[in-house]
């Protein structure tokens, strides 16, 4: 009895290692991100968020009643989205950089790229001084852009190798928030 019991011994040890084994699954807020990068790139461009559609209201006194007494539409629209005083920052800077490039936006000289970063498309129109100013800008405003998704994803508590993820996300809205005329590709 006391040898089977040995014996045993570590075929419970190995059940029970395994049984400890934990899977981690690394969960990624993609809906999270979705809110951020739409309000950043909103504010960033100008545009006002389109209005939210409430529920209608039940005609009935029934209706009314019920309606008094089931769930609330909650307006937790700051829980959705990440922010910070970093994240507040770049979003500023990279709004008032757009100022002063929108310009050359509509002139098409500056495009967005797939990526969702910014590069100097055309030269054509413009002089020596405003050429190396655009470029400045327009290096300044990728790296400002390059350290928002990685202040996102920081305060997201996401590793750095999801950070191209949130870098993703931003692209596909700087790109669909883009005014009209303006060179995406």
């Amino acid at each position: 009895m006391k040898r089977l019991a040995i014996k045993g011994l570590p075929l419970i040890g190995l059940a029970l290692l395994a049984a400890a084994c934990v899977t981690v699954n690394v969960y990624f807020p993609a809906a999270k991100v979705e809110k951020t990068a739409e309000r950043i790139v909103s504010d960033v461009y100008g545009q006002e968020e389109p209005p939210k559609k409430e529920g209608t209201k039940p005609s009935s006194w029934l209706g009314n009643f019920l309606a008094f007494l089931g769930p609330r539409m909650a307006h937790a629209q700051d829980a959705t989205s990440v922010s910070n005083a970093a994240i507040r920052g770049l979003k500023a800077q990279i709004a008032q950089r757009h100022q002063q490039l929108l310009p050359f936006y509509n002139k098409g000289n500056v495009g967005i790229k797939p990526d969702g970063f910014l590069a100097v498309r055309s030269t054509q129109g413009l002089q020596m001084a405003q050429i190396a100013q655009i470029k400045r800008i327009v290096a300044a405003d990728n790296g400002a852009r390059s350290q928002l998704y990685k202040e996102v994803a920081a305060a997201l508590n996401l590793g750095g190798n999801q950070v191209g993820k949130v870098q993703a996300i931003f692209a596909k809205h700087w790109r669909s928030q883009a005014q009209p005329g303006w060179l995406i590709n």
